[in-house]
């Protein structure tokens, strides 16, 4: 018996110190984003072009760059377009999206499964959740949480849930139906930012609720995919043009993008721009 207690001591010793990694890494990533600025005198220096035909692109703190490809394949590249990792598990179904807010630990969305799959920063399969063994009866969209939980849409009963890694339901919300008029209620994109939960339906605009699921405000901003907040900006590409609003002033500007004919979809971090257009992806180093 002692032998075995010893062992579970090791076992919560080794996950307690990843989390509190997870955790410290999390606060250095959000000091990246500090003093970040990009305006309509910005320029753009291309620095890689990675021949991929694509479906959505995605970035981290870092300014590592994870493309999805149409045949659904995971590929993670540098900021400078090397090749890092591919995904190396056997998973059948469409990716939805992908959440790389901790690039430590990527949490990878399958909508049709109603399932998430956990990787590692080398794209390795680290575990994964069936939502539908957890009372959740159809997800939208999911999200890392700022602790490193998870949240999830239900459209089963239009509510925000926050789900710890084991499946247990640690906060849900009221039906957000009463925080907006519309009669049907869609997210398809989630992001926490350490201090507020933003769920994106590019129909209604940007819900935006605090970590106890507390509606605050939505923001009128519609027929967006996704978007990316850096310091006091919500970045986001529509029409082929880069809009930053600031959540601060309210007030937006739009920066014109490099060769924008083809463009599908963008993200951005401090010093990189990265581009999706037709069969391939464009890295440029902004000044």
């Amino acid at each position: 018996m002692r032998v075995f207690g010893i062992i579970d001591y090791f076992h919560l010793l080794v996950r307690s110190l990843f989390h509190l990694r997870l955790t410290i890494f999390s606060t250095f990533l959000l000091l990246l984003t500090t003093n970040f600025s990009i305006g309509q005198t910005s320029t753009f220096k291309l620095i890689a072009s990675i021949g991929i035909d694509a479906k959505e692109i995605q970035t981290d703190r870092m300014g590592n760059l994870y493309v999805i490809s149409k045949t659904n394949q995971l590929y993670k590249y540098s900021s400078v377009g090397k090749l890092l990792s591919t995904l190396n598990y056997n998973y059948s179904g469409n990716i939805t999206s992908l959440d790389v807010s901790n690039p430590l630990e990527l949490y990878v969305f399958y909508r049709e499964l109603n399932s998430i799959v956990f990787l590692d920063n080398n794209l390795a399969f680290r575990g994964d959740i069936n939502l539908s063994n957890y009372s959740i009866g159809q997800a939208s969209s999911i999200a890392r949480s700022y602790d490193n939980g998870l949240w999830v849409f239900d459209v089963a009963d239009l509510q925000i849930k926050k789900l710890s890694k084991d499946g247990s339901t640690t906060l849900q919300s009221a039906n957000v139906r009463q925080f907006t008029q519309a009669n049907s209620i869609m997210p398809t994109f989630m992001y926490d930012n350490n201090d507020r939960l933003y769920v994106n339906d590019s129909a209604l605009g940007i819900m935006v609720f605090d970590v106890f699921t507390n509606f605050i405000k939505t923001i009128p901003l519609k027929g967006i995919a996704d978007f990316k907040i850096l310091g006091d900006d919500l970045f986001y590409c529509k029409n082929k043009v880069l809009y930053a609003y600031n959540l601060k002033g309210l007030l937006q500007k739009s920066i014109q993008l490099p060769d924008s004919l083809t463009i599908s979809d963008c993200s951005i971090e401090k010093d990189r721009l990265y581009l999706l257009k037709d069969y391939f992806v464009e890295i440029y180093d902004i000044k």
